[in-house]
């Protein structure tokens, strides 16, 4: 059944406790999703800073104009813990990919739900946003960055409210300052080509195609899951798709969906690992052996690292390929558009990105120089062997 519309209200003023009140009524949605009417007050200050009646009067008129022009939502009466947990979430879970969903409960639930109290999605300032950060750092060790993703996940919230129209003005968690006190992120770090080819030597058949793809092709791990053999041309792999706990999402942006160049190393290396399963044309490319996708986390820490350590190189983990990409092709004389459309980054501020095909010259040109050093490389095992 439908709530009627709240009619207008003047509101009723009266004194508590040293301070003026408001009296209204509201529109709250409740936690079964229906919306009921419930009486509300809103303090709108001392006594002591406004002695008479008519001193306060243009208060009760300015909130209640907020009220009747209908700013007031179910959602915007809502502590912002209600709105994360009702509203928010169930949005991402619906809208946002499986793995962003998770990453976005797991900041909420672990930083977030326990310091955010009972206050109001409505009464939310940049004050609470820099305090709440302030504590996070103080009491967790994390990184700059870490928090930079705590600020950007509260950040879309609001976002999110205002386009509900659960929250007016300006987002307040935009202004709040990342705390001095918080680490600096750690390096990075990325495997350089001679790093690459050695790894590939030690290792099997299966894993040293995944790796390739990855290091040559700069694919993420769930697009490396998410490879059917349609998508391999001998030229090029397509990305379609990836695959995260099983879980089959598109790639992260349109960008991602471009498609990669394959150097003759690679398609070398993917030729013979097809051949060993006697030309498959379909299905997915990388699996564990009853057609599912494989388990690449698993493969890694069974079968890559152990291998990668036991000639003398640290673990860098799946993104140390997708970085040596990048660090490999810049070295070479990439400029960085280049580089940007080789690992399918979206940048929106670049405009002319979108204007790049899938054979644009230059990145063939990229491609091509990149299999030239690998050439030169496997030509001069004396190199190769000299991983450190």
């Amino acid at each position: 059944m439908m709530t009627k519309p709240v009619r207008y209200q003047k509101g009723q003023l009266y004194r508590d406790h040293g301070a003026w009140f408001v009296r209204y009524r509201e529109r709250v949605r409740k936690e079964d999703g229906s919306i009921k009417l419930q009486r509300k007050s809103e303090r709108l200050g001392s006594v002591q800073k406004h002695p008479k009646l008519s001193d306060v009067e243009p208060l009760r008129e300015a909130f209640m104009q907020k009220i009747n022009a209908g700013v007031s939502t179910p959602e915007s009466s809502m502590t912002l813990t209600e709105f994360v947990e009702i509203v928010y979430l169930p949005w991402t879970q619906a809208e946002k990919r499986a793995s962003t969903h998770k990453g976005y409960k797991e900041i909420w639930e672990n930083h977030l739900l326990k310091r955010i109290g009972e206050l109001r999605l409505r009464e939310f300032r940049t004050v609470h946003a820099s305090k709440l950060l302030r504590a996070i750092a103080a009491e967790c060790d994390l990184t700059k960055t870490t928090l930079q993703h705590i600020k950007a996940v509260l950040s879309g919230i609001f976002t999110y409210a205002k386009n509900e129209g659960a929250f007016d003005g300006s987002n307040p968690v935009q202004g709040a300052m990342i705390p001095g006190i918080a680490r600096e992120p750690e390096e990075t770090f990325a495997y350089n080509l001679v790093q690459i080819l050695r790894i590939l030597e030690v290792l099997p058949l299966l894993p040293k195609a995944v790796v390739a793809t990855a290091a040559f092709a700069g694919l993420r791990e769930g697009e490396l899951r998410g490879l059917e053999w349609p998508d391999y041309t001998g030229d090029q792999l397509a990305v379609n798709r990836s695959i995260w706990k099983g879980i089959v999402n598109k790639p992260k942006t349109r960008a991602s969906r471009q498609a990669v160049p394959v150097i003759p190393k690679l398609a070398k290396i993917l030729d013979e690992y097809r051949a060993s399963m006697h030309k498959p044309a379909t299905g997915v490319i990388f699996h564990n052996g009853s057609g599912e996708c494989l388990d690449t986390d698993k493969l890694a820490q069974r079968v890559i690292r152990p291998a990668v350590e036991a000639i003398g190189l640290p673990w860098y983990g799946w993104h140390g390929f997708r970085r040596g990409v990048a660090s490999n092709l810049y070295e070479l004389g990439a400029n960085e558009k280049i580089v940007q459309r080789i690992l399918r980054h979206a940048n929106p501020h670049v405009t002319k990105e979108r204007y790049i095909k899938a054979f644009d010259p230059a990145v063939l040109e990229a491609m091509q120089r990149l299999q030239a050093t690998v050439d030169v490389l496997e030509k001069s095992p004396a190199i190769v062997q000299q991983v450190n």
